[in-house]
């Protein structure tokens, strides 16, 4: 029975680490550190994007994964995750418009390192604004007809 029960742990700790998860919260370096060890590569200098300061040329913004049909971007900010943007490969090289029109906001990017597969996970849709209540009044019944003689 034991042993069952460890195997059947061991199977199910291995399933997890053949998944990736870089994600909205989480540590900067951590997610950098990630995104390297699983083939991604800075490509932000290529991009000529300068800084709001003139700052130039940029870097560790905007990651391609070799390995994967990936590319994101990484939006942080006093070390933490706070945003993140994904887009395929072929998005990626069509033009800015194209680029700009396939940029899909996530707060989850998850690799799988056994399919080469990617998934995403989006915010949940809510309400964005309050619910209005219909107000709803019975009207007032008219006096009976029928027993009128």
């Amino acid at each position: 029975m034991r042993t069952l029960l460890f195997v059947f742990l061991s199977l199910h700790l291995t399933a997890f680490a053949d998944e990736v998860r870089i994600a909205v919260g989480m540590d900067r370096d951590k997610a950098v550190d990630l995104v390297k060890l699983h083939s991604g590569k800075d490509i932000t200098s290529g991009l000529a994007i300068i800084g709001p300061k003139g700052e130039w040329p940029l870097k560790g913004i905007y990651w391609a994964f070799r390995d994967y049909d990936a590319i994101i971007a990484l939006d942080a900010k006093e070390g933490k995750v706070v945003g993140l943007s994904f887009w395929t490969n072929k998005d990626f090289d069509e033009s800015k418009s194209h680029r700009a029109k396939t940029e899909q906001r996530i707060t989850a990017l998850k690799i799988d390192t056994k399919t080469k597969g990617v998934s995403i996970e989006k915010k949940k849709a809510g309400l964005t604004k309050p619910l209005q209540l219909i107000r709803c009044s019975t009207l007032n019944p008219q006096p009976s007809t029928l027993n009128q003689t």
